[in-house]
């Protein structure tokens, strides 16, 4: 069916842009956790995203700018397969015809809601 059909393809494309995005979430993490060692530390390893990107690729290998991916692309998948892949339906459910009316935003504040609500839980 073709909410079958969103759900997948919503699921699919926030796994790959996990696996896309992945590399600066590992750049993120080590530099909050050098942020937080700061006061202990005397050398910081890190001075931004673009030289802890290669500075990690360098050291540790490409390979390590993917490390927790498979979290990652799971939980976008389980998320989103939900939030994108419903909102179509929901907002067909809730009587939205496609015309730019006040009514009809309304109608997809409360979609979004709704499918946003059910990929939190």
């Amino acid at each position: 069916s073709k909410m079958v059909s969103n759900m997948i393809s919503g699921g699919a494309a926030a796994g790959c842009a996990a696996i896309f995005t992945n590399p600066l979430e590992v750049v993120k993490t080590r530099m909050q956790v050098q942020g937080e060692l700061a006061r202990c530390a005397k050398e910081v390893k890190y001075r931004g995203v673009f030289h802890s990107l290669v500075t990690i690729a360098r050291e540790e290998g490409v390979a390590a700018l993917q490390k927790g991916v498979s979290g990652g692309v799971s939980y976008q998948f389980l998320m989103n397969t939900i939030r994108i892949g419903c909102y179509p339906t929901v907002k067909r459910m809730l009587g939205d015809d496609g015309t730019a009316s006040t009514l009809n935003f309304s109608r997809q504040i409360a979609a979004a809601s709704i499918t946003g609500l059910g990929g939190a839980v």
